[in-house]
C-alpha cells in the first residue's frame, strides 16, 4: 500500500512540476490558430514524450546522463524559472488576471519569492511527494470551479490554414520529445520512486491538466477565460515549478537527492561569506535578470514593431497583447529548438563550430516561422538541425556512460 503511495504521489509530482506557463497558455494560441487539432498536435507528443523519458531511461543510466549533461540541466532549469516569473508579470499585467485572487495582495509577486526559500531548504522526497500531490488536486479543484468552458463548443477551425499546422507539428513534436531529458525533476522521480510507472500515472494527471488549459480558451475574444480559479492556477502552478527547480539544482539539493545536477560554486569564493553570496547570486539574478530581459523584449515589440514585429499571427489582439505573446513564442524557441537541438548534437558528438552556428540559423527560422506567421520555416529550423546531426553519424551515442541502450540492457 505504502509503495502505491509513493507512485501516485511522485506521478502528481511530476504532473505539477511539469505544468508551466507553456501547458497553461499554449493551447490558448493553439486552439486560435488550428483549433482542436493543433491542440492534439500539441498535447499528444508532450505526453507521450514525458512518459516515455520513465520506460526509456533507468535509474542508472539517469545517473550517468545528469552527472554527464548537469550545466545544461541547470541551464534548463534556471531558463525555466526565469520563463515562469515573466510570465506571471506578464499574467498579472496584461492579461488582466491582477485582481482576481484580492485586491490588496498582489499573490503573484508574493509567490514568485517562494524559490528564495529552496535555494538553503531543499526539502526532503516525503515533502516534495505531498506538495505535489496538494498541488495537483488543487488544480483539479480549480478546473471543477472554472468549468468545462470551450470543452462544450470545441472549436474545429482556426484563424490559420490545416497545411501551415502540418509545418508545425514535427517543429513541436521534437522539442517535447527531447526536453524531458534535460529537466532534473524528472530524474529526480525516476531515480527516487519505487517504481518507473509512476510516469504512467503522470501521463493521466497531465492530460487533465492540459484539458483544464484548453477550457479556458475564450472563443470570443482568442484569449484566455478571466476568472479566479485560472489566475488561481497560474500562481499555484507557475511558483511549484519554480520551487521545485531551485530544489533540486540548489547546493544544498544533494542533501536530499544525492545524485542532483547541484550548483556548486565552492570555488568562486574563499571565504564563508563569500561562498554563501555565491549560493545565492548567480540564480537570484538569472531570475531577475531573465525577466527584466523579457519585459525589455515586450517592450520593444510594442514600441519599435519594426525591429521585431508581432506580425499578423498575432494581428486578432490589441498590440500589447501580441507583443507579450509573441515575446512568450520567442521564449518557447529555447524549448522548440535550442535545448532540444543542443542536446541531439552533443549526444552525437557534433563539434561546438558546426553546433552553434546551427542552432543560431534554426533559431533565425524558428523566428520566422512562429512570430512571423511562415509556419514552413519551421521545418527549415529542424532540417538545420537534422543536417548538422548527421555531421558525425559515426559517433551515435557510442560511449557506454550515456547509451540508453546499454542501461536498459544491463539493469
Amino acid at each position: 500500500m505504502r509503495r502505491s503511495v509513493e507512485i501516485v504521489g511522485w506521478g502528481l509530482y511530476l504532473a505539477s512540476s511539469w505544468t508551466w506557463c507553456i501547458g497553461m497558455f499554449l493551447p490558448i494560441l493553439l486552439l486560435r490558430w488550428w483549433g482542436w487539432p493543433g491542440f492534439l498536435a500539441f498535447a499528444v507528443p508532450n505526453i507521450l514524450g514525458c512518459v516515455a523519458f520513465g520506460y526509456v531511461f533507468t535509474p542508472e543510466t539517469s545517473r550517468r546522463f545528469v552527472t554527464r549533461y548537469a550545466p545544461s540541466i541547470r541551464w534548463f532549469a534556471w531558463v525555466t524559472i526565469a520563463f515562469q516569473s515573466w510570465f506571471g508579470s506578464w499574467a498579472d499585467r496584461k492579461l488582466g488576471m491582477q485582481g482576481l485572487l484580492g485586491t490588496s495582495v498582489n499573490w503573484s509577486d508574493l509567490c514568485r519569492l517562494l524559490p528564495l526559500l529552496f535555494f538553503m531548504f531543499p526539502g526532503g522526497v516525503r515533502f516534495w511527494t505531498i506538495a505535489g500531490t496538494t498541488c495537483a488536486l488543487a488544480s483539479f479543484v480549480f478546473f471543477a470551479q472554472s468549468g468545462f468552458g470551450a470543452l462544450n463548443d470545441p472549436p474545429v477551425v482556426g484563424t490559420m490554414t490545416p497545411m501551415s499546422l502540418a509545418w508545425a507539428a514535427p517543429f513541436m513534436a521534437f522539442g517535447f520529445l527531447l526536453c524531458p531529458a534535460l529537466d532534473p525533476t524528472f530524474h529526480r522521480a525516476l531515480q527516487q520512486s519505487p517504481s518507473r510507472h509512476s510516469f504512467a500515472v503522470f501521463g493521466v494527471a497531465f492530460a487533465a491538466q492540459l484539458i483544464f488549459a484548453a477550457s479556458t480558451f475564450n472563443a470570443a475574444t482568442g484569449l484566455m477565460m478571466l476568472e479566479w480559479p485560472i489566475a488561481a492556477q497560474i500562481v499555484v502552478q507557475t511558483t511549484f515549478t519554480m520551487c521545485a527547480l531551485v530544489s533540486v539544482t540548489s547546493p544544498a539539493s544533494l542533501r536530499s537527492w544525492p545524485g542532483a545536477p547541484a550548483w556548486c560554486p565552492s570555488a568562486m569564493g574563499r571565504t564563508s561569506f563569500m561562498r554563501f553570496a555565491s549560493v545565492l547570486a548567480l540564480p537570484v539574478v538569472g531570475m531577475a535578470l531573465g525577466r527584466f530581459l523579457l519585459d525589455l523584449l515586450t517592450a520593444i515589440t510594442v514600441d519599435v514593431p519594426v525591429l521585431m514585429p508581432a506580425s499578423e499571427l498575432l494581428a486578432s489582439v490589441s498590440s500589447a497583447t501580441s507583443a507579450g505573446e509573441a515575446t512568450y513564442l520567442r521564449w518557447l524557441g529555447f524549448y522548440g529548438i535550442i535545448f532540444p537541438a543542443w542536446l541531439l548534437l552533443k549526444l552525437r558528438r557534433v563539434p561546438a563550430a558546426v553546433a552553434w552556428p546551427a542552432i543560431f540559423v534554426a533559431a533565425a527560422a524558428a523566428e520566422r516561422g512562429m512570430v512571423g506567421a511562415r509556419t514552413s520555416f519551421l521545418l527549415v529550423s529542424l532540417g538545420v538541425i537534422v543536417i548538422a546531426a548527421l555531421w558525425q553519424s559515426d559517433n551515435f551515442i557510442k560511449e557506454p556512460e550515456i547509451a540508453i541502450e546499454d542501461g536498459r540492457s544491463s539493469a
